[in-house]
């Protein structure tokens, strides 16, 4: 952990090892400094202080009245002096007092160390925003007083959780890396014809139900490492979102979405409906033709898509049946397709090269924040989910990662102008800021999410269970 605004004029913290009872007394957090070597809690020296000036009148000379040096000392065991009594009134003219930051860091990192052992005795993955999360939440819980105060990713300690390995088929390196080049360059000049808002690119993505990551924070050494989540099979049972991005940096109103359903239907209850969502079913996960079809006649061809567009797409058999595709192409529409080359995706597709890897962390931050602050909410069930993934979408679609979405198209090749900056949706949502609460009131839950919108904190209940919307 690391306090940046700490200076080494706060205090001498090397020469509070001459006493011994300065490396006992930061046990507590708010503890002032009263002299070199003595800890004093914040309540008690406030208590001095107000009592010191409890008393009404003036002597003759002017001088405020208040209790002489033996009464202080009687009722208040750390003062010691007269320039003790001096303090005190030097801190009832300044109007606060400054507790001492070693102190309270220490206390932080016992409270810490004490959180993660429970956490990981547990089976919980934990990452750097988890640490950040439980940090701030020893803050507000025991109301410490910091400013700026930032927690660093620096020595910690990150294990594997388990391995995938999966057997592909292999193309010559040099030949895809050939392909890929003159597949770009073909496409760049059909890109002259076409205004970067009328450039797209769709390609669908599995996501599981439970989505972790393959690491986690564990003690050094540890070779064996079982975590626990709340459904075992929702780690391996998917939905497949379907996104459509434009060269102009922006996402589609709606995302599409294929849940997996028992005989393919919804049940007569239905589902959670949201305006930025369109949600289908299949037997299984896997993108059909008939739903490809539905994917054009719902979003493809919404009204919101502009007359003239063209879209990119990788080798999937479906996306090449032109015969279906010009069936249910409207009339006012005039829609041009490049098909991707097989094994080309990974190097020209820009929804794999920069979009999906963002999406999918922030969706395995907020699955690892629901476990272990919610862990009767299931995420992993289907209207959950939608909400979930349904604020997600929205968050994306914000004007502040308009360079993100331009940067995925610039890194794979096209002339796109590159943004000479940009944040990803995870350093925009998951703020590295601790001195912060739910803006919601009567909520003492430690916030873990800040909207992109309105840039304010909320808890993950605040944010995706209330579903929260500000514009």
């Amino acid at each position: 952990m690391q306090d940046k605004s700490w200076i080494p004029a706060d205090e001498e913290y090397n020469n509070m090892k001459v006493y011994p009872d300065a490396v006992k007394a930061p046990g507590k957090p708010n503890m002032v400094q009263f002299q070199q070597g003595d800890f004093v809690e914040l309540e008690k020296v406030k208590e001095a202080v107000k009592f010191y000036g409890h008393l009404k009148g003036h002597h003759n000379n002017g001088s405020q009245k208040r209790p002489s040096l033996p009464t202080m000392k009687s009722r208040f065991r750390f003062i010691k002096d007269d320039h003790h009594l001096q303090k005190l009134r030097d801190y009832e003219k300044n109007g606060m007092l400054k507790c001492n930051r070693m102190a309270d860091l220490e206390f932080i990192s016992q409270e810490l160390e004490k959180e993660v052992r429970k956490q990981i005795e547990e089976g919980q993955i934990i990452h750097y925003a988890t640490l950040r999360f439980f940090v701030s939440d020893i803050i507000k819980r025991n109301n410490i007083l910091f400013e700026n105060f930032k927690v660093s990713d620096i020595g910690l300690s990150s294990r594997k959780i388990t391995k995938f390995v999966a057997l592909v088929k292999h193309k010559d390196r040099a030949l895809i890396e050939k392909e890929s080049k003159k597949f770009v360059d073909g496409v760049n000049k059909t890109m002259r014809s076409y205004n970067p808002a009328n450039i797209f690119n769709a390609d669908q993505s599995g996501f599981q139900l439970e989505m972790t990551t393959a690491r986690t924070l564990t003690f050094t050494g540890v070779k064996d490492v079982h975590c626990v989540v709340q459904n075992v099979s929702a780690t391996t049972h998917s939905y497949t979102i379907l996104p459509i991005i434009s060269a102009s940096g922006k996402l589609h109103e709606k995302l599409f979405v294929t849940l997996k359903e028992p005989k393919g239907k919804f049940l007569k209850k239905g589902h959670f409906k949201a305006d930025n969502l369109v949600v289908t079913c299949h037997t299984s996960h896997i993108m059909t033709k008939n739903l490809m079809q539905e994917f054009f006649e719902k979003v493809v061809f919404d009204k919101s898509m502009p007359k003239k567009s063209l879209l990119m797409v990788d080798s999937w058999s479906s996306w090449k049946d032109k015969g279906l595709i010009d069936s249910i192409t409207p009339r006012s529409k005039k829609l041009e397709m490049v098909i991707i080359p097989l094994g080309c995706t990974g190097h020209v597709q820009p929804c794999d090269v920069g979009i999906f890897g963002g999406f999918k962390k922030v969706v395995k931050t907020i699955t690892s924040y629901c476990q272990l602050t919610c862990k009767n909410y299931k995420l992993c069930a289907r209207d959950p989910t939608l909400k979930m993934i349904s604020q997600v979408w929205w968050q994306l679609r914000s004007p502040k990662l308009v360079p993100w979405v331009r940067q995925a198209w610039a890194a794979a090749g096209y002339n796109v102008p590159k943004p000479p900056h940009w944040f990803t949706p995870r350093q925009l949502l998951f703020s590295r800021d601790l001195d912060r609460d739910c803006v919601k009131a009567n909520c003492d839950f430690t916030p873990m999410i800040k909207c992109i919108y309105c840039e304010r904190s909320f808890c993950f209940s605040c944010f995706f269970v209330k579903y929260h919307k500000c514009c």
